[in-house]
């Protein structure tokens, strides 16, 4: 028998800048239009908000909500990039939040089987977030993230003046992935969080969105993708994707988040795996942040469903990630989805 091997060891540099500042923004996109190859995807919101950054260049304006997560908009990008003869020198910037970027890195990741793109983040969640690691994606048939591509951006401009316009819940919906970064990697940082004041403060928010920046640089760095480190940033989401499913969506992504953290370091307690002090010590910091995790289930079938779709689910059961203590992190395997939800019932 011949063989033929496809011989694909090699190392490919794919490192990129996050710059962090306040009031670059606009001379970032003048560079780009400068260039002529640049393509924005732009949040319908910031669009309206900002329309001078946007006046000279090439736009798609995208209204991004939950519901239009999915196939048809990235069809819609795609033949933005089709009736503007786009290229692989063509770059798409995408500028908006999780939405904005997931939606546009997945279809910069597919077109000509992948061209470049840039994030520019434009809410607190997204800063912190969402805009770095190369996690892209779209939900179908009702399950969250199921279809996308790890395609890292080429870099990442975080401009703290977009902050200036964000609802104070969409804040707080960023402010709780914060918490959930400090929770399992930074006691530290986790104590200044407890400080409801410093949120009024912009040298702490461009601290705390470099802070969580370099946290997320170092474990992507280690597990580009997702296969144990990385894992660990999934702490609250499993229960706060079900949250997200059966309320509606009308409860926000870093608020489920915040209810998921809640309740899956609940029932790692009861389980013995996690300290008391850590459940009271998560609670008290999302107690002073004003955060509602008293959640009842509108519809346990859904929501039971949204659980066991969870990505990280394997045979039936679930990995969860939680904080045994503050600002160290581990994974549960074998959870039972019925258990976690009973606990989540029990618990209002």
């Amino acid at each position: 028998m011949d063989k033929v091997l496809v011989d694909l060891k090699k190392e490919v540099d794919y490192s990129y800048e996050i710059l962090i500042g306040t009031g670059f923004i606009e001379r970032e996109i003048n560079c780009f239009e400068d260039t002529g190859t640049a393509l924005f995807l732009v949040d319908e919101n910031v669009y309206n908000l900002y329309p001078k950054f946007f006046s000279r260049v090439c736009c798609f304006v995208y209204r991004a909500e939950e519901k239009r997560k999915n196939f048809d908009s990235v069809k819609d990008v795609l033949s933005f990039f089709k009736k503007n003869r786009a290229h692989r020198k063509n770059v798409l910037v995408s500028v908006g939040g999780g939405i904005t970027g997931d939606v546009g890195g997945f279809a910069a990741s597919v077109y000509m089987r992948g061209i470049p793109f840039v994030n520019v983040p434009t809410t607190f969640l997204s800063m912190v977030d969402s805009s770095v690691g190369g996690k892209t994606g779209i939900n179908f048939d009702g399950v969250k993230n199921l279809v996308g591509a790890f395609y890292q951006p080429q870099k990442v401009l975080i401009d703290t003046g977009f902050l200036d316009t964000l609802s104070g819940e969409e804040f707080m919906s960023g402010f709780a992935e914060v918490i959930k970064y400090a929770a399992v990697f930074d006691r530290d940082f986790f104590d200044e969080l407890k400080k409801s004041e410093n949120l009024k403060s912009s040298d702490f928010l461009r601290y705390t969105v470099r802070k969580c920046c370099e946290i997320k640089a170092e474990i992507v760095r280690l597990d580009e993708r997702e296969s144990g480190l990385r894992r660990l940033l999934n702490f609250g989401h499993t229960v706060g994707h079900a949250v997200e499913i059966d309320s509606g969506h009308t409860v926000k992504h870093g608020h489920a988040v915040a209810i998921g953290m809640y309740y899956e370091t609940l029932f790692a307690f009861r389980k013995g795996d996690a300290d008391k002090k850590v459940l009271e010590e998560l609670r008290g910091v999302l107690s002073v942040h004003e955060y509602d995790i008293d959640y009842k289930i509108n519809n346990e079938t859904l929501f039971l469903d949204a659980l066991k779709s969870d990505k990280k689910a394997a045979d039936s059961k679930l990995v969860l990630a939680v904080a045994p203590h503050i600002g160290e992190g581990s994974i549960i395997e074998d959870v039972s989805a019925e258990e976690l939800m009973e606990c989540v019932k029990e618990s209002v």
